[in-house]
């Protein structure tokens, strides 16, 4: 409906499958239960009985990853796609980010000097998604072992302009929407300190609400892309479920209030608004002191150079302009200079002034 899917490694924004795949196709023909913590009302966990036997839990993130970003719309693949994730420990979405990056850079000849063309996975092709995750997961081949390290550096191995199809911000894959389409997130994904972290920036959140448009690259978003980081650091340090952020009407008032009913700290919601920043800016100091710079705060060159088909069939893209735009007005909304450099006021405002980098 939005134009939002990733589909065969972020080459387009609809899948044409998509129904196939749906949580409602899964929960209809696969046998769902829901599984939760103790007392919850929203019972994230969803357990799909897959086809070699075993219940195996499927989100949306797996669904997506090993669904169709590489092209697949059978169910019983996809389950069996996240019942060897689990088994093997790899995380889903770098997993199918990864594959769908080695998909096509078989379509382009690009594995031809790296594997036999029976090793190569393909778009579409189930069994080809399953043999690859053994491979990666017990390195049984050289193509597997070279992609167990992840799509940049694989791309590194291969060469020949490969690095164009992987898919990563800071050597981290891509969650499941497509920046794009929402730009506010396209922002959190650049900037995050840890690489394209859905769970560190929730900025689709902003994109998708009234008064915000997603596809527009606006210079606002650079404060709402700040809030979002700060939300889902405070939500972490408070140790609350993502999943409920919704329920609050005054979040930092009533955080305050919970932090003080189970500590007996006074804290008012000004501190619990400075604390989050204090962790965002800390992380950030952590990447300035390992010698990181602005550079490294951008996406990948297929998203800024090639468009998609938005929700109306227009077509849809952000170019590296507009995404450095938006990341002046985030280091802006922050306090940062415009290189992405942390002040020494800042740093003695947040309590830093000691300095984590040195």
């Amino acid at each position: 409906r939005l134009g939002a899917l990733p589909t065969r490694n972020f080459g387009a924004g609809s899948f044409a499958g998509a129904d196939a795949v749906s949580g409602e196709a899964f929960q209809a023909e696969s046998g769902g239960v829901r599984k939760h913590c103790a007392s919850c009302t929203i019972g994230c966990e969803h357990i799909f009985e897959s086809p070699d036997g075993g219940g195996v839990r499927l989100e949306y993130q797996g669904l997506f990853a090993l669904g169709p970003l590489c092209g697949i719309e059978d169910r019983g693949t996809i389950l069996r796609a996240a019942q060897r994730c689990d088994a093997l420990g790899i995380d889903v979405i770098s997993a199918g980010g990864t594959i769908a990056f080695a998909m096509e850079c078989a379509e382009r000849g690009l594995l031809d000097d790296v594997a036999p063309a029976a090793e190569h996975p393909h778009f579409g092709d189930g069994a080809s998604l399953l043999r690859a995750l053994d491979s990666i997961g017990t390195r049984s081949s050289a193509l597997g072992s070279m992609l167990a390290e992840g799509s940049r550096r694989a791309a590194a191995v291969i060469g020949r302009g490969s690095e164009r199809f992987a898919l990563h911000v800071k050597g981290m894959e891509l969650p499941g929407y497509d920046p794009r389409a929402l730009k506010t997130l396209a922002l959190g994904y650049a900037v995050g300190t840890r690489g394209a972290d859905h769970n560190k920036s929730s900025a689709y959140e902003a994109d998708l609400s009234p008064g915000t448009k997603r596809t527009t690259a606006d210079l606002g978003k650079g404060v709402l892309a700040a809030r979002s980081e700060d939300k889902a650091a405070l939500l972490d340090s408070l140790v609350l479920c993502k999943f409920l952020r919704g329920v609050f009407e005054d979040f930092h008032a009533e955080a305050a209030a919970m932090l003080a009913a189970v500590t007996g700290w006074d804290v008012t919601p000004e501190e619990l608004r400075t604390t989050a920043e204090r962790i965002v800016t800390s992380k950030k100091l952590f990447n300035v002191a390992a010698g990181w710079t602005r550079a490294e705060d951008t996406l990948p060159a297929k998203i800024l150079e090639e468009s998609i088909a938005g929700a109306d069939g227009a077509p849809v893209r952000l170019t590296k302009a507009d995404l450095d735009a938006m990341i002046g007005a985030y280091y802006e909304a922050r306090g940062w200079t415009p290189d992405g450099a942390i002040t020494d006021a800042e740093r003695i405002r947040l309590e830093l002034d000691d300095g984590v980098a040195g």
